[in-house]
């Protein structure tokens, strides 16, 4: 599949030229986190509809990498710091809204808690009969150490094993330490591409969903970037620019996945803030019969 296939850092490189002729003033540099490797493809449209939401002010902002790698658990504890990100997308927790200064624009319209499975390419005879929670409760899934999906997976019920490695969860999934991953429509075909070296499918009968926001994030100390990021896509919701980029980057993996044609499972997620907007319908994605 060939919008996978570019050279990462040729891309990103490429996303960066709207600060080249900036002329009001210096230059201001925000640090985004690192990809967690090289085959890591998830920044790519958070960093495009950063960098949308930007280039509607009238300021000379510029994106860059940070210079290490981290966990998603460290970077939120250095957001803000120097030689950190000053700004990093990640799932809204309560704890996350009360430490960090939330942009409350789910960036997915909350197709990141929409998930299908990976698993082993042998396996999917496991999940042919699983109609519902309580089959999928006999199952163990594979998670991030850090990541909130695990509490949300355990409160239902869901056995989950866990690794400090992003790239480590695809060789347990290879070698069947666990028997399903579960992925975010928006990531699971550009990952299954990422790893052709394990024997790795995306599950074909189930769709696992729960209430759940991407935000972008800054430090307490950051209002007025919080407050430029928010500004700049509001205006791009407005004027249509942020759904042609949402639809550009994920329509074509929603329609991949076939989810009208799939096993539904909802659970609830007790992480979920309060002050998430979820009657505000145009900000998040309907499913369609």
């Amino acid at each position: 599949m060939k919008r996978f296939s570019v050279f990462f850092g040729v891309v990103i490189g490429l996303l960066f030229s709207m600060t080249a002729t900036a002329t009001l003033g210096a230059q201001v540099t925000i640090l985004y986190p690192k990809p967690l490797s090289i085959k890591d493809h998830r920044p790519l449209y958070p960093l495009r509809l950063l960098q949308l939401a930007l280039s509607k002010l009238d300021k000379p902002y510029v994106l860059k990498p940070s210079k290490v790698q981290m966990t998603q658990s460290r970077a939120l504890r250095m957001v803000g710091t120097q030689k950190a990100a000053d700004v990093i997308w990640t799932m809204s927790t309560e704890e996350r809204e009360q430490n960090y200064i939330p942009i409350r624009i789910p960036i997915y319209k909350g197709l990141i808690g929409w998930r299908l499975f990976l698993i082993h390419a042998s396996q999917q005879s496991k999940f042919d009969y699983v109609t519902g929670l309580v089959e999928l409760q006999h199952l163990t899934a594979g998670q991030g150490h850090d990541w909130p999906d695990n509490y949300i997976l355990n409160n239902s019920g869901i056995e989950v094993m866990t690794s400090s490695s992003y790239e480590r969860l695809f060789d347990m999934s290879d070698s069947e330490r666990f028997d399903f991953f579960p992925r975010s429509i928006i990531e699971i075909w550009g990952e299954l591409e990422a790893w052709p070296e394990y024997n790795l499918a995306v599950e074909k009968t189930i769709l696992l969903r729960y209430p759940t926001a991407m935000y972008f994030f800054v430090n307490k100390d950051d209002q007025a970037l919080a407050d430029d990021i928010e500004r700049g896509l509001k205006i791009a919701i407005e004027d249509g620019s942020f759904e042609q980029m949402f639809l550009k980057h994920n329509e074509w993996l929603i329609q991949r996945g076939n989810l009208n044609g799939r096993k539904i499972i909802d659970l609830p997620n007790p992480l979920i803030p309060s002050q998430t907007p979820l009657s505000d319908t145009t900000l998040w994605y309907q499913l369609t019969k």
